[in-house]
């Protein structure tokens, strides 16, 4: 099989590995690993997936990878970048694979929810990185979809993994047939003392919510994993945000399962 994991937003590679140990969990058990350097990408991302099937071609085409094998890993920017491939190889089969199955950390899944939380988060002023990360963020769908999701929910559901209150979901319902574990961390002290944040920001609110509707579309490997203040920076910091919430050998265990 091959496992491919895909950084988060600005992270290199060369600090990716130095915060996993599953590329070496893989490769002792005979996986072939592939780890792109794709750091932010586009809105539409066309571009990431082209990159990524020309790597794909090229391993099936070098290595003889079986093409139904493939599963993805992804914190954050990587989850996004993730189920967008997989959303556009079942939506539109213009894709070289279809993903066996995903591994998402954290990644923000419905695009109006986010958005309301940048509006919320520029009204609490409270912690400059979140107030500059989300006037940034809402400048950029103000141009990208033309305004809020509440003057263009269309362009919102169609841009977004998981759209809640929608039928199936919204995008959703491309997952159906892909196996897909979700994880999160609760850190109340970084929410509630460190950000003035509550649980309507956290993104595993969504991400409980996106799980419980892929059980409901028929997904029969779905499941989702919330810890609890084990999010641990390169730094040495805490973050939920953050690679070490997977642990490699329960990760392990059920890639191997998932491939017997």
């Amino acid at each position: 099989a091959v496992l491919t994991i895909l950084p988060s937003g600005g992270e290199t590679t060369e600090n990716l590995l130095q915060q996993i140990t599953l590329h070496d969990a893989a490769v002792e058990k005979g996986l072939l690993v592939i780890i792109p350097s794709i750091n932010w990408g586009t809105d539409s991302r066309l571009a990431e997936i082209a990159f990524l099937d020309t790597i794909f071609k090229q391993v099936v085409e070098k290595y003889e990878a079986p093409k139904d094998k493939f599963i993805f890993c992804g914190l954050s920017n990587g989850g996004m970048i993730s189920f967008r491939y997989a959303i556009n190889a079942v939506k539109d089969s213009s894709t070289f694979i279809v993903p066996r199955a995903i591994i998402g950390l954290d990644p923000p899944l419905d695009f109006a929810r986010l958005y309301r939380y940048c509006e919320r988060e520029i009204a609490r002023n409270f912690s400059p990185a979140g107030v500059g990360e989300a006037k940034w963020l809402l400048n950029k769908y103000n141009a990208v979809y033309g305004g809020s999701p509440d003057e263009f929910p269309q362009e919102y559901i169609d841009a977004s993994t998981f759209s809640y209150g929608t039928e199936a979901g919204g995008n959703t319902k491309y997952l159906t047939n892909i196996s897909i574990r979700m994880h999160s961390d609760l850190d109340l002290d970084y929410l509630l003392n460190q950000r003035k944040r509550d649980l309507y920001d956290w993104n595993g609110t969504d991400i409980v919510a996106f799980v419980n509707q892929l059980k409901i579309n028929g997904n029969k490997n779905a499941e989702v994993i919330i810890t609890q203040n084990k999010g641990v920076r390169l730094n040495g910091k805490k973050h939920p945000h953050s690679w070490s919430i997977m642990d490699t050998e329960d990760t392990m265990q059920w890639i191997l399962e998932l491939l017997e």
